[in-house]
């Protein structure tokens, strides 16, 4: 190669390089609680902390509102149903340190109905108590091998739970629906990887379910109480990020899903078309970021949220008020 050649060469190399960016001098660490970016555009709330149930370590589940208008929620860790007045008064409703309960629901009997695992890791059972926290029944008892997670119950009188089992790479949870009057357990939907949070539309026609280890929203057509009409199921929603955890449903359709480790709640419409969220004080320092669910108080906007901190950032667990959309159902 000639001089004049080399040259031009070396010019030519020199314009390329000065037209490229400058790369930076590293990359920015953002915080793992930062909103997934496709969800910075929704329209945004912050709750308000309502009270603070404890300083300890522990994750508060199963919120649902007695006939009195009492707040229901769970201690997982402590196997405690915890009832709460509108004065923010506290009381142990019932305690079994066996279990780590984390559901509730109402009957119209005013029965409170319990979903809890077993800590020795038995697998779980659904059981109800009175309004006193006694009188206890089991529904579903530990020796079918179920690993009930959330209820809900049904027009009829029939009980929807999830079976938590299984994860991405065992598909062996589901939704199952008991009969009234027979207790007959029959599969909705299975071979789901930790099957979760559920909710009912209002007219109990569409059947909805989290599968907290796929990260997915399911949408069930029901035929039935127990069938899904030909072509009713469908993925409805993609999460970003993880996880989704348990859900409730307005009288308008909406649903609020808790998103476990984000400290937020995601609000769809009734056509799984995400519409805005709701975010917990604190979650930008890393604190409560574990929430878990939620209840909306029948035939108000009142949206009663359940979050719990992490050992990185011990700050208890607390419950958070915001306002839903449309009003809370019955049971």
């Amino acid at each position: 190669m000639n001089f004049k050649k080399c040259l031009i060469t070396g010019a030519f190399l020199m314009a390329s390089a000065s037209a490229w960016p400058a790369p930076p001098a590293h990359l920015q660490d953002i915080p793992r609680y930062q909103i997934p970016e496709a969800d910075r555009g929704l329209q945004k709330v912050d709750a308000e902390k309502w009270l603070q149930v404890t300083d300890a370590a522990t994750v508060l589940e199963g919120p649902s509102f007695d006939h009195a208008g009492n707040l229901l929620l769970t201690d997982v860790f402590r196997g405690q149903i915890i009832k709460i007045d509108p004065q923010r008064r506290q009381l142990v409703l019932f305690e079994d340190a066996n279990l780590t309960p984390s559901a509730t629901a109402v009957a119209p009997d005013g029965r409170i109905y319990v979903a809890a695992g077993h800590k020795d890791g038995s697998g779980g059972e659904i059981f109800s108590i009175d309004e006193q926290g006694q009188n206890r029944r089991v529904i579903l008892p530990a020796d079918k091998n179920y690993q009930p997670n959330d209820i809900v119950l049904g027009k009829q009188g029939e009980i929807y739970f999830t079976d938590a089992r299984g994860n991405s790479g065992d598909l062996s949870g589901g939704v199952y629906c008991i009969s009234p009057g027979t207790k007959t357990i029959s599969p909705v939907l299975t071979h789901l990887s930790g099957a979760n949070g559920l909710a009912l539309s209002p007219d109990g026609g569409t059947l909805w379910v989290v599968e907290f280890s796929a990260g997915v929203l399911h949408r069930l057509v029901m035929k039935n109480a127990s069938e899904i009409e030909p072509f009713g199921e469908t993925v409805a929603y993609r999460f970003n990020s993880p996880a989704p955890d348990s859900m409730k449903a307005d009288d308008k359709g909406n649903l609020y899903i808790a998103l476990h480790g984000q400290g937020r709640v995601i609000v769809l419409n009734g056509n799984a078309i995400p519409i805005g969220q709701i975010t917990i004080p604190g979650r930008d320092k890393g604190e409560f970021l574990r929430t878990a669910n939620l209840a909306i108080k029948p035939d108000t906007h009142e949206l009663y949220i359940l979050s719990s901190s992490d050992a990185e950032h011990p700050s208890g667990a607390a419950v958070f008020r915001s306002w839903s959309l449309g009003k809370g159902l019955k049971g």
